[in-house]
């Protein structure tokens, strides 16, 4: 009878552990839904057009690509494949061939013996691309690394007039560098750098991207 008069309190005592844990949890998840949520129409407004088709316009935003053919009206989303796990954001610019999508995002680069807290210190801009009108990523290239938080891309930007040929202005902490490609950005090259803002230093991009796009991370006026 003794022995069975304190195991209940055991019982108890654990049942209430268990539930008060399960509440830790839940609790825990309630606030990472919190901070991790996702309002995709925040992104919308930054679609980028197709080239060929202007009231075709796409999007990157929370963790889908979103695709409307009627100037943003309506939007279906395109699950993806081939992104780094937990992706949720990024700049996407549209190809002048069809089908074709450069996804510019933000990667915590890894610890080592050199740089124990390198992983959520440091962060590198890269760049994906969608051959399949955004369905499935393939890594292109990864840009010099940065400290987190003052680092990542200012713009990218698909030459309407050029197929394979891409735009990207990165800030890798005070620095602001300029880069090109008209490989499908399997490869990039610096054009110009500049420090703390746009335009400090007279970079830019072609006149006809400024136009399209506005200076702000273009650079300010002027010919290549």
């Amino acid at each position: 009878m003794f022995q069975l008069a304190i195991s209940i309190p055991k019982r108890l005592i654990l049942a209430g552990v268990v539930m008060g844990m399960a509440s830790c949890l839940l609790a825990a998840g309630g606030a990472a839904w919190w901070w991790l949520k996702c309002d995709v129409q925040e992104y919308l407004g930054q679609a980028t057009s197709i080239p060929l088709n202007p009231n075709e316009r796409s999007a990157f935003a929370c963790g889908y690509v979103w695709h409307s053919t009627d100037a943003g009206r309506t939007w279906r989303r395109i699950d993806v494949h081939g992104l780094p796990f937990g992706t949720r954001d990024g700049v996407l610019a549209a190809d002048r061939q069809p089908g074709v999508f450069y996804l510019g995002i933000q990667q915590l680069s890894s610890s080592s013996i050199y740089c124990w807290n390198c992983a959520w210190t440091i962060q590198r801009s890269a760049v994906y691309v969608s051959t399949d009108g955004g369905h499935t990523w393939t890594f292109a290239y990864r840009f010099r690394r940065g400290p987190a938080g003052v680092s990542g891309f200012l713009g990218l930007y698909a030459d309407p007039l050029e197929s394979g040929a891409v735009w990207a202005v990165v800030r890798n902490g005070d620095e602001i560098s300029y880069y090109g490609s008209r490989t499908g950005a399997q490869t990039f090259s610096r054009t110009c750098y500049e420090y703390y803002f746009v335009g400090s230093n007279g970079c830019r991009l072609p006149k006809h991207l400024q136009s399209l796009f506005g200076p702000e991370t273009t650079g300010g006026g002027g010919v290549d």
